[in-house]
């Protein structure tokens, strides 16, 4: 089963990609997290990639691709995969619909005033990558990781004037792709200014149709 789950920065994508991937033993692909591993680790991959990125470029589809299609053909995902916020445009969608059959396509809605309000409010360990929301994922100590009781910082994206503008690519390139999911008969919009508990429910709901 592979599962599309995308909407605004700040609907909560990450944190219910995580819940399904749990519940249905699915493999829980966040782009940013992948391109993030593969810098990390110092592959061919991620060494372009960090060049790309300290250029303030985006990431060409060509290896956004060539990613999914690796993690697609690991023992991780013999299951499925949920792509959290991917395709995020029209040519990634393309080779999305030529090498993955889409099962369920989930659109979170969310207003922009709760979308700033809530990515303002994200917090992230830079050691472990483990990421807080100061609104309903608190750490146990105030300003530290549970894991590994470092520091936790507010990443530069994650300021309202960045945030606006990410909101601007995600209307003009993402939001339109539901047309596609629509045509395809496997769209469910998923009101996502709920609690996360309430959110969850209402996906699975939607998957079982």
């Amino acid at each position: 089963m592979n599962i599309i789950l995308f909407g605004p920065q700040g609907s909560g994508k990450g944190t219910q990609a995580e819940a399904i991937a749990k519940e249905f033993k699915l493999y829980h692909f966040s782009m940013g997290d992948e391109l993030r591993k593969e810098i990390k680790n110092k592959t061919e991959i991620g060494k372009k990639v960090e060049a790309i990125m300290a250029k303030g470029e985006l990431v060409p589809t060509e290896i956004t691709s060539q990613i999914a299609l690796n993690i697609s053909k690991s023992k991780e995902s013999k299951n499925g995969m949920v792509f959290d916020g991917y395709p995020r445009s029209a040519d990634q969608w393309v080779f999305m619909s030529k090498n993955f059959k889409i099962d369920s396509a989930i659109e979170l809605t969310l207003s922009d005033k709760e979308a700033i309000d809530r990515i303002a409010s994200r917090r992230i360990c830079p050691k472990c990558g483990k990421n807080y929301n100061l609104i309903w994922l608190k750490p146990k100590v105030a300003g530290l990781c549970d894991v590994d009781q470092e520091k936790l910082i507010q990443r530069n994206d994650d300021k309202p004037k960045e945030i606006k503008e990410r909101l601007k690519i995600y209307y003009s390139q993402t939001e339109p792709l539901k047309k596609e999911y629509k045509n395809l008969g496997i769209l469910h919009v998923i009101c996502g200014n709920k609690p996360i508990k309430d959110v969850y429910s209402d996906i699975l709901e939607a998957l079982k149709q």
